[in-house]
């Protein structure tokens, strides 16, 4: 009897890991895609934040909101374990120069923490979903 309340609290562990992951995977790219989406409509604040605080060219934004996108949906698709890790490398290394670019830029001391925030939430999907591949679920 003892064996099936572990197994049950086993299962509960993983359904529980399982949820997570899907839930800090969904929040993660419906913000990447928020923000592509941004950029790609020609949003007078977050362009006005990339071109004159950060000093981007405006012609690479729509491009930067192409990526974002790409990388929001990328993150959806299941069962695809080499896009997935492409993706989740692709984020970090967007948000690591997002943070050197806040830190040369202009704006408050707290808005250049913003990448590391945003990372924290893709290092946990990312592990989230690690430990789903190790125990043959599938997001």
């Amino acid at each position: 009897m003892k064996a099936e309340h572990t197994i049950d609290k086993s299962v509960q562990a993983g359904r529980a890991t399982q949820i997570a992951a899907m839930i800090m995977t969904g929040l993660v790219a419906f913000v990447w895609v928020y923000f592509g989406r941004l950029y790609l409509i020609h949003d007078p604040a977050e362009w006005r934040i990339a071109s004159q605080q950060l000093g981007y060219p405006l012609y690479i934004l729509p491009l930067i909101g192409v990526t974002h996108i790409l990388g929001g949906v990328g993150l959806l698709i299941p069962n695809v374990p080499r896009l997935t890790e492409w993706v989740y490398a692709g984020l970090a290394i967007t948000l690591l120069l997002a943070f050197c670019s806040q830190l040369n830029g202009g704006g408050s001391t707290w808005d250049k923490f913003d990448p590391i925030l945003v990372m924290a939430f893709v290092f946990a999907s990312y592990v989230l979903r690690r430990c789903m591949r190790a125990n043959r679920w599938s997001i």
